[in-house]
């Protein structure tokens, strides 16, 4: 059987866990606690695992291969900030719905950088490339839904965050910081899903659907989350964790279709060799 067949069966396993756990609270709130923080640490090690096996998986090291090492490190520290905010909770019993940011913070945002910088490296790859890459008017309706969702994000929830009197500095900052560095790495992973279909569908453009999914997940939870955590309403058992989780299970899909993509044209090389 195929890897990416034993991991969607997993996730869907994981996902449909965490749905039924968030909706009925088996245990209470004490196990809630630890359901909704081991839970993204396990989907957050599942990514970065596949995501190192995907970048294994390349031949010879050129700006693709370093492209997915970038991917990977920014799981990495997604793992970690996950691992860490768990830690912060079960074993040193802070409430980090209060106590916010945390050290977890610093390091989900450090994640950030090398997420955008593969996604930046791979566009410029493709583009220079010469291949046909899609119709001019399609990029100006994607860049019309774009302006008008990051005019809805600012008028709605970061502008009453700015002026928000009661939130001190350090929280605005990690408040606005989120959603905008989401919308930063979800508009050149979808022009990446647009340009990948284009060139080669179907396989070549899976990975990176996959990518793109993931990503969206992750900004429409951190958006929730920006906005609970703005208005004192997030706490452990969320629904919004399910987006997150989700979404680092996407990402770790999109690596294991890369691996079996690599696969299928190392053995196409042998067969012609043959």
């Amino acid at each position: 059987m195929k890897k990416s067949k034993i991991l969607w069966a997993i996730s869907v396993l994981i996902i449909f866990f965490n749905v039924l756990f968030y909706a009925f609270r088996f245990g209470g709130d004490s196990v809630l606690l630890y359901v909704s923080d081991l839970l993204p640490v396990a989907c957050s090690f599942i990514s970065a695992v596949c995501l190192l096996i995907a970048f294994r998986a390349f031949a010879s090291m050129d700006y693709i291969k370093f492209s997915w090492l970038l991917l990977f490190f920014g799981l990495l520290l997604f793992f970690l900030a996950e691992s860490v905010y768990a830690v912060l909770e079960m074993v040193f019993e802070q409430n980090l719905d209060e106590n916010w940011p945390s050290v977890a913070d610093y390091l989900w945002c450090a994640g950030y950088i090398p997420q955008f910088a593969c996604l930046v490296m791979l566009l410029r790859g493709y583009l220079k490339t010469g291949l046909p890459l899609g119709n001019i008017k399609t990029y100006m309706a994607l860049s019309v839904v774009f302006i008008v969702l990051c005019g809805s994000i600012i008028y709605y929830l970061l502008i009453p965050i700015v002026v928000d009197p009661e939130s001190d500095l350090l929280t605005k900052i990690f408040s606005l910081f989120y959603p905008i560095a989401d919308l930063f790495v979800v508009a050149p992973a979808l022009l990446l899903m647009y340009i990948t279909n284009i060139i080669g569908r179907g396989r070549l453009a899976r990975p990176w659907m996959f990518i793109a999914i993931g990503f969206i997940f992750f900004t429409a939870s951190d958006l929730l989350y920006s906005y609970l955590s703005w208005q004192g309403l997030y706490g452990s058992g969320n629904f919004i964790d399910i987006g997150w989780n989700a979404g680092y299970l996407l990402i770790a899909l999109s690596a294991i279709y890369q691996k079996e993509l690599l696969e299928s044209v190392s053995e196409g090389w042998k067969d012609e060799i043959q």
